[in-house]
Formats: C-alpha cells, structure tokens, sequence
C-alpha cells in the first residue's frame, strides 16, 4: 500500500511562519524599525526563511498594512458629517480621529519617514491624511480663514507632539483638540450638507 504524503501540516507551518513574520514586522515598525536582520531575530527564524516569505521591504508594507487594516475600524464618516448640532459633531469627529491617530501611532511616523521609498507606504499616508481634510470640511466651510489652522491641528503629528512631548493620555488629547478647534471656530462651524457627506464618502473610498 502506498503511503500518501499530507502536505497539510506543512502548509499550515508555513503560513504560521509567515504570520509571525508579519506580527514581527508590525511590533518593529511600530518602533520604526525596518531592516531585514532584526526582523528575522524578532520572528525567530533565518534570514533565508525571511526573504522567501518576504524578498523585499515592499513585501512587507504590503502585507502590514493589508494585516494592520483588518483590525482598524474607520470613522463613519458620513454618519459623523450628517450630525445636525454643530459642537456635537465637533466632538464627535475630533475624537474619532484622535482614535486613529493612536491605532496608527507607530505606523504613521514610520510611514512619514520611509513614504518616498514605498508605493505601499505613500498610497496609505494619502488615505490617512485625506481622513484628517475630511474632518476639517466637516467643521469649517471650505472659504473659512481657519481651515487650514483646524486642518493642521487636525494632523497626526499635532496629536503626535501632544502626546510626547505634551505627555498627555489619548483622552486628553481629544478634549484639548476640541476645546481648541471650538475655540478657533466659535459660530462658524460648517453646517451638515449632502456635500459634505459626500465629500466624506469620497475620503473612505
């Protein structure tokens, strides 16, 4: 009788592998680490196993960020757009933004540094700063002065700086953003339109 080989416990090895490559790969770059060596010390196997799974860099934003985007939820914006009361939806948007800021923390700092050498990297630090320009349209009119002053207040390196060098909690960064904003935008806040939903669906796609 001929044995039949069951290539099943093998692939299920591999993937294992890979995924723990991956897991690896998020904790580094987190760090802002992105070099083969300690990756493959991080993951616990060779540098060949490593660049079979991943032979380059790109490899690995892209698999990353594929994984990272699984477990992110994003802002419904729409929902958020649509909210009558003006300070409600302030708040509302501040701190769902604040809440990706934190979820991305790591990611987007290495994602600044490294985005000119990274298709991968570039395209998802477009998305992620078109985030930030649809919670300021949701708040300001677009001819405001002050979009461009809530817009930068608004941008991950703001929440970034208040949470290092500010040493704040992820809490208090949203309140102080919006206590700011509002203060900025007393009565000019952008009423919710079609428009603005819109613009917003237009931001997640």
């Amino acid at each position: 009788m001929v044995r039949q080989y069951d290539s099943s416990r093998r692939k299920n090895a591999a993937e294992q592998t890979r995924q723990e490559i991956l897991q690896a790969a998020l904790k580094l770059h987190w760090e802002g680490i992105t070099e083969f060596e300690p990756l493959a010390r991080e993951a616990n196997c060779s540098l060949a196993t490593l660049r079979k799974n991943f032979p380059t860099k790109e490899a690995i934003f892209q698999n990353c960020t594929r994984t990272f985007a699984e477990t992110l939820v994003m802002p419904d914006l729409e929902a958020i757009g649509a909210i009558s009361e003006p300070e409600q939806r302030v708040e509302q948007g501040i701190a769902e933004l604040c809440r990706i800021h934190e979820a991305m923390f790591g990611y987007a700092w290495l994602g600044a540094h490294q985005r000119k050498d990274s298709p991968t990297l570039e395209a998802e630090m477009k998305t992620y700063e078109g985030l930030a320009d649809a919670m300021t349209e949701m708040i300001t009119p677009i001819d405001s002065e002050k979009s461009s002053l809530v817009r930068g207040l608004l941008d991950f390196l703001t929440y970034r700086a208040l949470r290092l060098a500010g040493g704040l909690s992820p809490a208090k960064c949203a309140e102080e953003l919006i206590s700011m904003i509002q203060q900025l935008i007393p009565g000019d806040i952008n009423p919710p339109s079609k428009s603005t939903a819109k613009r917003a669906q237009s931001h997640e796609s």
